[in-house]
């Protein structure tokens, strides 16, 4: 009974106080100076994404292996 108590009188006003913030904070500034736009549309963006060379270079070893297998039974 005690630990319920302890729950039940527990208020989340901190929580409350973080969701109340509605302004823009640090982690907004280069959406609100234009940098983010300036970086994004100059066309020196190169990033690489390495999930899909992956995929890629996965696909290229199965069909390396499937395709002589599928051309000696079909010869």
């Amino acid at each position: 009974m005690g630990e319920t108590d302890l729950i039940e009188e527990h208020d989340d006003s901190a929580a409350e106080d973080d969701r109340s913030v509605l302004g823009p904070d640090e982690r907004d500034r280069d959406l609100l100076d234009g940098t983010w736009e300036q970086k994004y549309y100059s066309g020196n963006n190169r990033s690489r994404d390495w999930n899909t060379i992956g995929i890629g270079i996965a696909l290229m070893l199965l069909m390396g292996m499937i395709l002589p297998t599928v051309l000696i039974a079909l010869r």
